[in-house]
């Protein structure tokens, strides 16, 4: 699910600053009777440069997050969020602009509040050309002989590319063993929860092909949380994505939400190879697809050409992830693999500051958050009660010393200062 902006809007925000710079450059004409200024073109053409400086500080903010500069990414993101939520709340913004100003609000949102704390998938990505100029992999007899829920074919040419680049002695390598270290932490609880669904447990390795395992993996079109989804996807399928709350990164709502939703594009496709490229794409995007090239299965689709690269080689990659994820010493794999979270759910019946939790639980602010990683502000959700993660064995002693604490969610420390003579505000 995992993917780019799609190329409509940007076409669209592209023919819109194009007639912004026409309009912009439009030399005046002193001979010409003076006319009454159109003010809803004025409102269009202030709204676009909005958003477009809005677009200008997200892209700083991204640039300074990769390089390790937390303060200046933040400053960056208040700017471009702050200008959006001004702007998408205003009525007299165009019905036209306000798709355009509500994605980029979700994906300045997606990263509010922590944007040290969000990791970026992508490591495990190939372009064809990178596919192109590696050499097949040879793969054991026994990964041929071996039968799958979804259909994984251990001959085909891009699966075996995909071996080649992901068992290479290089940092691609390196990426794939720590994705299936961190596997490990989520393999029984997203088994258990395609198990109960009556789904193929190999799905458990597209949160391989879509997130490497990072739980608060968040991709530059806005896709966040193990499994990947974008913020109407999740909303659709029963996710929270608030300001307090973005259930996207819950691993265990995502895994619920994520099995529903396979459940839908299986029913939809009607075979796994359909599905999963719907996963990527879209529902809508693989049925236009289909239709456009009169194919009725994904082998015939990618053979005449009908799907964008990313979407054709998704499917291969995939396999190629079940066959290393299940048997990583038939390729030479040594991941170390970590160990599932333990903890206990506390039912908090309003909102409480998480140091003061953290306090409460005998633990420090970072584990608490570790084990909430939903949560997105400096306290549970206002106006409601919560179930609170807490480290395994605590639940006891957390709600005991909870019950001693007066102010749950203290608010800012004001401190009066008379102004003396000679002082400046």
């Amino acid at each position: 699910m995992r993917g780019r902006p799609g190329p409509g809007s940007q076409v669209l925000l592209v023919l819109r600053l194009g007639a912004l710079t026409v309009l912009l450059a439009a030399p005046a004409r002193a001979a010409e009777t003076p006319v009454e200024p159109d003010t809803a073109a004025d409102a269009e053409i202030g709204a676009l440069e909005e958003l477009r400086q809005a677009e200008l500080s997200y892209a700083e903010a991204m640039a300074d997050f990769k390089a390790g500069r937390t303060e200046e990414a933040r400053r960056h993101l208040r700017a471009a969020f702050s200008g959006l939520a001004g702007s998408v709340s205003d009525d007299g913004l165009a019905q036209s602009l306000r798709p355009d100003f509500l994605s980029a609000l979700e994906k300045a949102r997606t990263y509010e509040g922590e944007p040290e704390a969000a990791e970026e998938p992508g490591a495990l990505d190939a372009d064809p050309a990178q596919l192109a100029a590696v050499a097949p992999a040879a793969v054991p007899e026994e990964a041929r002989r071996e039968k799958h829920g979804v259909p994984v074919d251990a001959d085909n040419e891009t699966v075996k590319r995909f071996i080649a680049l992901y068992t290479a002695k290089d940092a691609r390598r390196r990426a794939v063993e720590e994705a299936l270290g961190r596997a490990e932490r989520y393999k029984p609880m997203m088994t258990a929860a395609l198990r109960k669904a009556k789904l193929p447990e190999e799905l458990f390795w597209l949160v391989m092909t879509e997130s490497e395992y990072k739980m608060k993996a968040v991709s530059g079109a806005g896709a966040a949380g193990l499994w990947q989804f974008m913020p109407g996807t999740a909303r659709k399928y029963g996710l929270e994505v608030s300001y307090w709350v973005d259930e996207r990164m819950d691993p265990e709502k995502a895994t619920g939400a994520a099995v529903r939703y396979l459940k839908d594009l299986k029913e939809w496709f009607g075979d796994w190879p359909l599905a999963l490229a719907g996963y990527n794409r879209g529902e809508g995007g693989v049925g236009r697809d289909m239709q456009s090239t009169r194919s009725a299965d994904f082998g015939t689709l990618a053979g005449r050409g009908g799907l964008p690269n990313e979407t054709q080689n998704y499917v291969p990659k995939f396999m190629a992830c079940v066959l290393l994820g299940e048997h990583p010493e038939r390729y030479g794999l040594k991941p170390v693999p970590e160990a599932p979270s333990a903890f206990d759910t506390a039912r908090v019946e309003r909102d409480l500051d998480l140091e003061v939790a953290a306090k409460a639980a005998g633990t420090d602010l970072e584990t608490l958050k570790r084990l909430n990683p939903e949560l997105r502000a400096w306290c549970t959700p206002k106006g409601r009660a919560y179930g609170l993660r807490v480290p395994a064995g605590s639940k006891d002693a957390f709600l005991a010393n909870l019950a001693s604490v007066k102010e749950w969610n203290p608010g800012p420390k004001v401190v009066l200062h008379k102004v003396q003579k000679g002082e400046f505000l």
